[in-house]
């Protein structure tokens, strides 16, 4: 004889690991949430808490304060808005990088509006908890860009007086630049005519 617990097809009991991932995954979605629709600003422990059906300390309690939540939020919105083509090297890698990057601004203006606010407060003094984060995040968005370009370099598809570092500080200006614009003028996210342009300035640069 079995029980309900032991029957085939029933699910097993869910740990304390998995209440806390959903309970974690659910305070994160209202966060983003409130981003999106009414602005960094307006994050609260209690806003998030209620949006996800928690009480207000339920933040607190999950990642230790507002702060912890911020962060956690930023690396979230950053692990989304990952442009990372592959199978593609050097100069067709950087073009692919950019093509897919702002393809993503276009295709998901929401994602990307959560992405570039929380990056805009990182900047100023309105969220400095974000600075660390986003500091981190540019960088490695710069090393990425930096290492398909030394290996255009070396493969030949770049210009050999072409400096990695420089170009892809320049390269990382340009496409969050277009996608800061398209939040201000939606219009410019679905232009397909600004994606071609990026793509053949940076494609006759290289």
């Amino acid at each position: 004889m079995t029980t309900g617990t032991d029957s085939p097809g029933a699910s097993a009991p869910r740990t304390q690991a998995d209440r806390r991932a959903t309970t974690e995954s659910r305070l994160l979605d209202a966060a983003f949430r409130i981003v999106a629709e009414r602005g960094v600003r307006a994050v609260t422990t209690a806003a998030v808490g209620e949006l996800a059906g928690y009480s207000r300390g339920i933040v607190n309690h999950q990642f230790g304060s507002r702060d912890g939540l911020m962060i956690r939020l930023a690396e979230t919105a950053q692990a989304r808005f990952t442009p990372n083509p592959t199978g593609l090297r050097g100069r067709e890698h950087v073009l692919g990088v950019i093509d897919a990057y702002l393809n993503m601004a276009s295709s998901d203006p929401r994602q990307a509006r959560v992405f570039l606010r929380l990056w805009a407060a990182a900047i100023g003094d309105e969220e400095p908890s974000l600075r660390e984060a986003f500091t981190h995040r540019d960088a490695f968005f710069r090393e990425h860009f930096e290492q398909a370009i030394a290996e255009g370099v070396s493969d030949g598809t770049i210009r050999t007086d072409i400096d990695p570092p420089s170009t892809a500080v320049a390269l990382v200006g340009l496409v969050r630049g277009i996608a800061m614009q398209a939040q201000v003028a939606p219009d410019l996210a679905s232009d397909d005519r600004i994606r071609a342009a990026a793509l053949a300035l940076v494609d006759r640069g290289l």
